[in-house]
């Protein structure tokens, strides 16, 4: 048997290369893209809640009430003013109501708000009220209603 013809006879090392490079390059890969994914932490959720929204009555330029049935408790304090409320009468601009009266809104609450005390925008017999409830933090929507007057 002659040694030379053993070390000479390399046509099995470039497939055996190529198979550790992609293995190198897998294990590469999944690292960096496992890395990236599982180390954003965790996406923080707007509150969860069921609100009902009515019209009360049209007198003082038009009251609606809210009325929290369920979920989580929502926060429309002053110093912690995670939340506020949009209101817009036939589609027109959104206004932004002052909320901070509700405090914490939580299951079983019921408040009524005079848009008059609390808006430039007005309403008449007939019109619509697109009421909208935004968490501030994570810019998601809570409750969106329309009410007719």
């Amino acid at each position: 048997m002659d040694l030379k013809k053993i070390f000479r006879n390399d046509k099995a090392v470039s497939p055996v290369i190529g198979v550790v490079l992609m293995v190198a390059i897998t294990v590469i890969l999944a690292a960096a893209i496992g890395s990236s994914v599982f180390g954003q932490g965790t996406a923080k959720s707007a509150p969860q809640a069921n609100i009902d929204i009515k019209a009360v009555n049209l007198e003082d330029n038009g009251t609606i009430k809210f009325e929290h049935l369920g979920g989580d408790p929502i926060h429309f304090e002053t110093d912690n003013s995670t939340t506020k409320v949009m209101v817009s009468v036939n589609g027109g601009n959104s206004v932004d109501l002052n909320a901070t009266t509700l405090g914490t809104f939580d299951v079983g609450d019921v408040t009524q708000m005079v848009l008059n005390s609390n808006t430039t925008a007005s309403v008449t017999s007939g019109d619509s009220l697109n009421v909208k409830i935004i968490d501030v933090q994570t810019k998601q929507l809570i409750c969106d209603r329309t009410i007719r007057f």
